[in-house]
């Protein structure tokens, strides 16, 4: 007897992606595969072209302002009420073997894993690793990294090479197995603290919490469409301040980043950690920068602490209202 997986996939407008995903997805051997689209009001057509070409795919339509977390949380829900013993999320912009379902979970049984995350490549360069899981340096800039970025798979240490599965402390949320068992226990993702970024990580960071442990795959593999530059953030002027910091869909949208620091930074490092995130990348252009970094960096500290405060309060009462609910 096969469990029964439900694919989740998230989407808007970018019908090319979605459609060349379930081009590769849709030839899985897994005999026992739910695949749904989860379409955040796309416009160009997205919705019509997968029910034509995929008419065996389930296609669930949200508004536009359901980001990923949204739009996920959607696909789980449906999936959890079609009685689905795993929840695979994984990102339309990937590719997978025909026979990528089936490995997985076959190693998530043996292993009796609750939560298995994939080993994410490169779409250019096979073998070049994207991540195994993430890890974050608290007191540091250095949070939510990708573990094992830009090494080559034959290059790895050879503890991990020699072994199947590795414990991570947190996963992306491409090409994730996750037991319908975790989302009865811990809920469902963060959409309220955390819509678009970041919320793939917290739910793993708050199953570890819960006492689940948490393994990526090291050789069954989802390939990752992005490209290998690299780039260091710089915010220079207000608008770019505004545009990384108070905009939903930024990786550094200061809210998530608040929230994952307030549940899981040890205390003592709190404001360290978020001073480093938050004061690194910006770049003071005048030459009196060694003063004003440090009238600046003392407001951040008073700003911080008042945003500690105001997130610890939503979070004192947003558990108030699910144990009223």
């Amino acid at each position: 007897m096969y469990p029964t997986v439900s694919a989740v996939i998230p989407t808007r407008n970018r019908n090319d992606k979605t459609l060349r995903f379930l081009e590769c997805f849709s030839k899985q051997t897994y005999p026992n595969l739910k695949i749904i689209i989860v379409d955040a009001n796309s416009t160009d057509g997205t919705q019509d072209k997968i029910l034509s070409r995929f008419p065996r795919v389930t296609v669930i339509h949200v508004d536009d302002d359901n980001y990923w977390t949204g739009s996920t949380n959607r696909g789980v829900k449906f999936a959890l009420e079609e009685k689905s013993d795993f929840i695979l999320t994984i990102n339309d912009d990937s590719y997978v073997e025909s026979d990528y379902v089936t490995n997985l979970v076959e190693l998530a049984l043996k292993h009796n894993t609750l939560i298995l995350g994939s080993r994410i490549d490169y779409m250019i360069q096979p073998g070049l690793v994207w991540s195994m899981g993430s890890y974050s340096r608290w007191g540091t800039r250095h949070i939510l990294q990708l573990s094992y970025n830009l090494k080559w798979s034959d290059n790895l240490p050879n503890d991990v090479i020699e072994k199947e599965i590795i414990e991570v402390e947190a996963l992306a949320g491409n090409g994730v197995l996750i037991n319908r068992q975790v989302f009865e226990s811990i809920g469902l993702y963060n959409e309220l603290f955390l819509p678009h970024y970041h919320s793939d990580s917290e739910l793993i960071m708050r199953a570890i919490k819960k006492g689940i442990k948490v393994y990526s795959s090291v050789s069954v593999v989802v390939y990752n469409d992005c490209t290998l530059e690299n780039f260091e953030l710089r915010v220079t002027n207000l608008s770019a301040l505004i545009a990384v910091y108070f905009r939903k869909k930024s990786n550094f949208f200061f809210l998530p980043i608040f929230y994952i620091v307030l549940m899981y930074c040890p205390w003592g490092k709190k404001i360290s950690t978020l001073v480093s995130v938050f004061l690194f990348p910006i770049i003071l252009p005048i030459k009196e920068k060694t003063l004003i970094r440090t009238r600046f960096k003392k407001l951040l500290h008073k700003i911080i602490k008042l945003s500690l405060i105001v997130t610890s309060m939503l979070v004192n009462w947003k558990i108030k209202l699910e144990r009223n609910y």
